[in-house]
């Protein structure tokens, strides 16, 4: 039997050929069964409320994408340990440990090689901050990457994951 093309199921002579409910303003084919006239098919099988379900499964993942995923969230980690080394730096200094701490090395030591304070500044403290983003950066991207593969080596003999999706 051929579909009309007309939404609402009028034909030529403008009588409705396929039975139409509207609904939320929207008209679309009721499916109505032989007998009963209720509905059939996947939505008469569904409780009311609830909307279709597809089980799919995932079998593999691109390593590629995971790589550029993985890095531009890892950037993003970055940046926020660079503002959150620089913001508690700013607090600790604000509240005084950092002279504290060079009071207490200068009295346990004689200060003759260079002291405390320099590994306490905030350009040192910026330095390990963007050295520890750095590496950071390089091993998220990579590990994942790898995960991926492993992933995909996996699935070859396990089936993948399962996910189940619905509207």
């Amino acid at each position: 039997m051929k579909r009309p093309t007309d939404p609402t199921g009028a034909g030529a002579s403008g009588t409705s050929q396929i039975p139409v409910r509207e609904r939320g303003g929207v008209k679309e084919p009721a499916a109505t069964g032989p007998m009963t006239g209720t509905a059939t098919g996947p939505s008469a099988m569904r409780p009311p409320g609830q909307g279709r379900r597809a089980r799919l499964r995932i079998t593999r993942v691109n390593p590629l994408s995971v790589a550029q995923l993985t890095f531009a969230f890892s950037l993003c980690v970055f940046v926020v340990l660079m503002i959150a080394a620089a913001v508690l730096w700013f607090v600790l200094n604000s509240i005084g440990v950092f002279d504290s701490v060079v009071e207490a090395a200068d009295t346990l030591t004689d200060g003759s090689n260079g002291g405390v304070r320099a590994w306490l500044s905030f350009t040192r403290a910026m330095e390990i901050g963007l050295l520890v983003g750095a590496i950071n950066v390089i091993l998220m991207t990579a590990l994942a990457t790898l995960g991926a593969l492993l992933y995909n080596l996996c699935t070859e003999m396990v089936g993948g994951i399962e996910v189940t999706l619905g509207d």
